[in-house]
């Protein structure tokens, strides 16, 4: 029996092998250029649609039968490769997997397979008296598996941290078929591999009580008065959510959207708190600490209602630049006011999510132009942000297909290294998202990997790029 055969034969029409669809699963958010796609497999022969755990161990056993690499897909909301084949094979699209098994609204936590979507899920726990401790700005679309697997911070941060502090436990199908719990630390090396290990099919999260939350926006001079009224958050038990924009920012976001921009300089802290009490007379005293001021009700909520999707910005561009990394609350003035030097040509906007522990996520956009002639050079100025914070104590983000090589400086050393032994473990052929851990590698040049290509690239030409802004969005 062919492989072909194997897969219809075990899944019917939920597996498909239809030139047209299997081009919908070629990309993912980012918009990389053509010449760097042609370095890698990125269309898969096949996409399978499971609809129970058992489906999706299936169509693993049928892969490692068959040598068939596997990229297991949720809804490709974010732009980092990881849910893009780079050896062609089979997209297992874990979509189909959206059932909410079951709700203990005693212990306050909900069994989930991985494609449930953030909102949908928060609906479901409503009827219970819960709702999700913490979701990412996608969450009308990502699916609860996708940003375990990715690895994020995002709303509710402040108070729970990241997704990996709010999961109890996981199911992992692997290669040969079967399907095993893991929880403690035992889940570190599933989080963040973007299913180079295995494929999760079941999430335990840590739910929090369905309270009422008061949206508030306070006004900032500069970087280094909005960290410190951060600084001021962290102990108050109220503060739930806070999300940092910078005037650049609510410019771009009131351009898109056809409104008066929130702040026109400094900085506007979005901040969601949690149950009863005067919490505008507390934000507004904190707030006065810091050279701030609590900005008026319908800002606060205004904000708030805005939480969700920050790309819509591209509309204005028409596209977006983003670079991402985490750095210490300490480390953000001195990285912001880095960043404008090097970027001193480029309209700058900047959201940042405070997290658990004093840290800032930090997402910086720059409106460029895909179809543009320059847009190839342009976009490694995306690279340029990870680069400066690194010397204030930056990390990345993520690391995804495209940021492999940085998966040290992601990881840590210690969780790098145990991730590679059960990757030779588990996984000794690498079919299991193959070039998520370090490649893909060239096809020229089989000792390089694209994605150190592109991180020395980017840095040799991050200089040169940043001559070169969008004609459409200069610096004023």
């Amino acid at each position: 029996m062919t492989y072909q055969e194997a897969v219809q034969q075990a899944f019917g029409e939920a597996a498909t092998f239809d030139p047209e669809i299997l081009r919908s699963y070629d990309h993912d958010l980012g918009e990389m250029p053509r010449p760097l796609m042609a370095l890698i497999s990125h269309r898969p022969h096949t996409v399978v649609v499971p609809r129970t755990a058992a489906d999706a161990a299936k169509a693993l056993a049928i892969a490692d039968r068959y040598d068939v690499p596997v990229t297991p897909r949720g809804q490709a909301s974010s732009g980092y490769g990881g849910a893009i084949p780079s050896q062609g094979g089979m997209v297992l699209d874990l979509c189909g997997l959206n059932r909410v098994l079951a709700v203990d609204p005693i212990a306050g936590t909900a069994d989930v397979e991985p494609g449930v979507v953030w909102e949908e899920l928060s609906r479901a726990l409503a009827g219970h008296g819960l709702d999700n401790r913490v979701c990412p700005t996608s969450a009308p679309s990502s699916t609860v598996g996708g940003w375990f697997a990715m690895g994020g911070v995002g709303i509710g941060s402040l108070r729970y941290g990241d997704i990996r502090d709010n999961v109890l436990e996981i199911d992992v199908a692997g290669l040969d078929g079967t399907i095993h719990t893991h929880a403690g630390t035992e889940m570190e090396a599933f989080h963040q591999t973007c299913g180079a290990l295995g494929v999760i099919t079941r999430l335990r999260l840590v739910c929090r009580p369905a309270e009422a939350l008061t949206p508030l926006a306070v006004g900032l001079p500069d970087a280094a008065s909005a960290v410190r009224f951060l600084e001021l958050l962290q102990p108050w038990p109220a503060a739930y959510s806070a999300s940092l924009l910078s005037a650049g920012y609510c410019a771009m976001r009131a351009a898109a959207e056809g409104h008066a921009p929130a702040a026109l300089s400094g900085y506007v802290v979005s901040l969601a708190v949690a149950g009863p009490g005067d919490h505008a007379a507390e934000a507004a005293r904190l707030a006065a600490r810091c050279g701030g001021a609590l900005l008026d009700v319908a800002t606060g909520q205004a904000e708030w209602d805005g939480r969700y999707y920050p790309m819509r910005i591209r509309r204005v561009g028409p596209s977006a630049l983003v670079g991402e990394f985490y750095v210490p609350l300490a480390g953000f003035a001195p990285a912001m006011a880095a960043l404008s030097r090097a970027l001193r040509r480029d309209a700058l906007g900047v959201e940042a999510f405070a997290v658990r522990g004093g840290r800032l996520a930090v997402l910086v956009y720059l409106l460029d132009d895909a179809g543009s002639l320059l847009y190839p050079l342009r976009m490694a100025k995306a690279m340029v942000p990870l680069r400066l914070s690194r010397r204030f104590g930056g990390a990345p983000y993520a690391t995804g297909m495209w940021f492999s090589a940085l998966a040290e400086a992601a990881f840590g050393r210690e969780k790098l290294a145990r991730v590679r032994r059960l990757k030779t473990e588990r996984d000794p052929r690498e079919l299991l998202n193959p070039g998520n851990l370090g490649g893909p590698w060239l096809p020229l040049l089989p000792c390089l990997s694209l994605s150190r290509l592109i991180v020395w690239a980017t840095a040799c030409m991050g200089p040169l790029a940043a001559l070169f802004p969008s004609p459409r969005h200069r610096s004023s």
